[in-house]
């Protein structure tokens, strides 16, 4: 059995991680992993004639304990003469004053810094401490939640950041392999206890899925480590073909792009899923947006709709136009847009439509939350719904009445003003069957109760200080 160094030195040697002269950025948080990766190359930087510093940083989310952390992490780098950059970033308040995702705002606190280091210092290599089982967890989360996360499969051996790369030595080992060469070594070392706590979706693949995989096989990390770097490499070489295409279909203004839907259409299935992504993405320009399979697939599917003008409202208030052949899409805000209007739902939620925001997604991911209406219904696992205002013809199905009544009429005898009927929302399927007539009507076709056929849920919120919408 190859023992730990000989596993990482062919891992080194095979992905071209490190040259002679890299002055090297180990991202130490004081856990096993990433002292375990300080320990090694600091011992190595000899052979490989790199230079090693630590950088650490505390989020203050654990008080006491996360200072110790940096204390710890401080006093490690001193005993080992590695040079330390450490820094509180104060993540409770900026939360409390901005809001968002407690872990995304970590993660970009923290890599923000790591990049301010490694420019100052002028280290052209940050390396963190990520190692086989964190890859197959990685890869089984993006399965779960149907996130693509750009095309990716699992994360990169190396990969641009800063002015240099961020590189991931440890991903040819196991977090037992890194316990053994802890053990081998004496190695001290602070335990998270954040890692252990099953509110986390990572947390419980770590506790209960993957010991049953490693029943199976006990070789399962390093398999899906190989898998990953098989389905990289593809992944790579489709994704040069979709970028060299897009600069052929994609034609760039101040506020988005445009492209013809002819054009796009004649490409392979494998590059238009491709050419979706670069074109999110590009959007998006490089924001935090999880970029789902489902978000994916309705772009590409108003990309093969009917001709004439179609009008989408996407994620973080971007814009997606059809006219006839051509496809707009705008980083412009939404404000207060003309009755043609239509907003896909997805499993972000909506901009907000008369005071009230939406989101949709299968029965099985939704948590319940105590400020929002539920109403569930069946519907394929590819549903597409729209929030747009009433055509003509439109017919929703009430509860309790036999045959369909038209909406406009529906209006009348709900006493909407008749200059609020042409620009109020409908929310409806792709084929038109209309679901709910927020803030008036549901059609029977969705029940604030789960019946035994739903397998899908609508999720309404009111927001506060609400602005018009459609």
């Amino acid at each position: 059995m190859k023992s730990f160094s000989e596993k990482v030195y062919r891992h080194l040697s095979v992905h071209h991680l490190f040259n002679p002269g890299d002055r090297v950025l180990v991202a130490c948080s004081g856990g096993i992993d990433s002292v375990v990766l300080l320990h090694f190359l600091t011992s190595q930087q000899a052979v490989l004639g790199i230079s090693v510093a630590a950088v650490h940083v505390n989020h203050m989310l654990r008080g006491k304990e996360s200072l110790e952390d940096r204390f710890f992490t401080e006093q490690l780098c001193a005993k080992w003469n590695v040079p330390c950059f450490s820094r509180d970033i104060p993540v409770p308040d900026i939360l409390e004053s901005g809001g968002g995702n407690k872990q995304q705002v970590c993660r970009e606190e923290r890599y923000a810094y790591f990049s301010a280091i490694m420019r100052e210092e002028k280290a052209n290599k940050l390396v963190t401490a990520h190692h086989a089982d964190d890859q197959l967890e990685t890869i089984l989360m993006a399965g779960i939640k149907g996130t693509l996360q750009s095309g990716s499969f699992g994360m990169p051996t190396s990969r641009s950041f800063s002015d240099g790369d961020l590189v991931r030595p440890l991903l040819a080992v196991t977090k037992d392999e890194i316990h053994r060469y802890a053990l081998e070594f004496g190695l001290s070392y602070q335990e998270d206890p954040s890692n252990n706590q099953p509110i986390y979706t990572r947390n419980r693949i770590r506790q209960s899925v993957l010991p049953l995989l490693k029943q199976e096989n006990g070789n399962v990390s390093a398999h899906f480590v190989e898998l990953a770097e098989t389905m990289q490499e593809d992944q790579r070489y489709l994704m040069e073909l979709a970028k060299e295409k897009l600069q052929q279909l994609v034609e760039y203004e101040e506020s988005g792009f445009s492209l013809s839907v002819e054009k796009f259409s004649q490409e392979a299935l494998a590059l238009q899923k491709r050419l979706v992504l670069l074109l999110l993405n590009y959007l998006y320009n490089e924001k935090q947006v999880a970029i789902t399979k489902q978000l994916a697939d309705q772009v590409r599917h108003l990309m093969h709709s009917s001709a004439g003008t179609v009008f989408l409202h996407l994620p973080q208030n971007c814009m997606m136009v059809r006219q006839y052949d051509r496809v707009y899409f705008s980083r412009q805000p939404i404000g207060e847009m003309a009755a043609k209007d239509s907003l896909i739902i997805t499993d972000d939620w909506s901009s907000e439509v008369n005071g009230f925001r939406y989101k949709a997604m299968p029965l099985k991911k939704v948590k319940q939350q105590a400020d929002a209406d539920f109403w569930y219904f069946s519907a394929p696992d590819e549903v597409v719904l729209t929030m747009r205002t009433r055509k003509p013809g439109d017919r929703i199905y009430l509860p309790g009445m036999v045959g369909a009544k038209k909406v406009a009429r529906l209006m009348i005898d709900e006493k909407v003003p008749v200059s609020k009927r042409d620009s109020w929302p409908v929310i409806a399927t792709a084929s038109g069957e209309i679901l709910l007539v927020p803030g008036i009507r549901p059609s029977k076709l969705v029940s604030r109760t789960e019946r035994i056929e739903d397998n899908w849920v609508l999720i309404e919120q009111q927001v506060k200080a609400a602005k018009s919408g459609l």
